[in-house]
């Protein structure tokens, strides 16, 4: 049988979270998230998260009139549609930082391709959908490749969600897409650097309307340093 204060505790931290979110929800909707392929994810895994949360509350709520009333099945039983509700949030959370920084991620090609000539001219190369994410989420470059005892990731920050197959890194590199720069302090790590080639391929793979002027120059983000922190 549910536990009547633990289950007042849950409910008050499921309404906080469902406001969290609400919030986060309204912010990103009026952003620049709306401009971008992985911003519109992020705005709709935030909607489900709030809706989520928000129906966990309320069944929440129920289970809490169950018990008062000494109703232990019903209770139970508002209890499991509650945690039914809440099934996967954990992981959406997570998918919500990494489109979050693909976002930003496209947003800095963007820039990049208000200042400079990224060749418009030349051929641009279709990428896969993995391989489109992986270029976003790169773009920034404070991304490592580390190659050692094995095993082959790709790092960042801890402030980062990067998700990004060491696999797609080499099909990349293959075609001209990402460099791979070795950190002679940090044998066996990488820097990855997104080419203008990329950056291009990005932007084919994932256009869409722009609403703010682009930002300016901004330097690079010091790979050893992206290393240290990832630590």
């Amino acid at each position: 049988m549910p536990d009547l204060r633990e289950t007042v505790q849950v409910a008050d931290a499921l309404r906080q979270t469902s406001l969290v979110t609400g919030k986060l929800l309204a912010t990103a909707a009026l952003s620049d998230a709306a401009t971008t392929l992985d911003g519109r994810e992020a705005i709709t895994l935030l909607r489900h998260l709030t809706e989520a949360t928000s129906l966990a509350a309320i069944r929440t709520a129920d289970t809490i009139s169950d018990l008062a009333h000494g109703d232990t099945a019903p209770a139970s039983a508002s209890l499991d549609r509650a945690a039914a509700h809440l099934a996967g949030t954990p992981t959406a959370v997570h998918r919500v930082g990494e489109a979050l920084q693909r976002h930003e991620g496209h947003l800095h090609a963007q820039d990049h391709a208000a200042r400079e000539n990224l060749g418009a001219d030349e051929p641009t190369a279709k990428v896969s959908e993995a391989q489109r994410r992986a270029l976003a989420s790169l773009a920034r470059g404070d991304a490592v490749l580390r190659d050692a005892y094995g095993l082959r990731e790709v790092i960042a920050p801890p402030a980062s969600y990067l998700s990004v197959r060491a696999s797609t890194i080499d099909a990349l590199a293959t075609r001209g897409l990402v460099t791979l720069t070795a950190l002679p302090e940090q044998p066996g790590h990488h820097a990855l650097h997104v080419t203008k080639a990329g950056l291009r391929a990005l932007l084919a793979a994932a256009s869409g309307p722009r609403r703010r002027p682009p930002l300016p120059a901004r330097p690079p983000a010091p790979a050893a340093r992206a290393v240290a922190r990832a630590r």
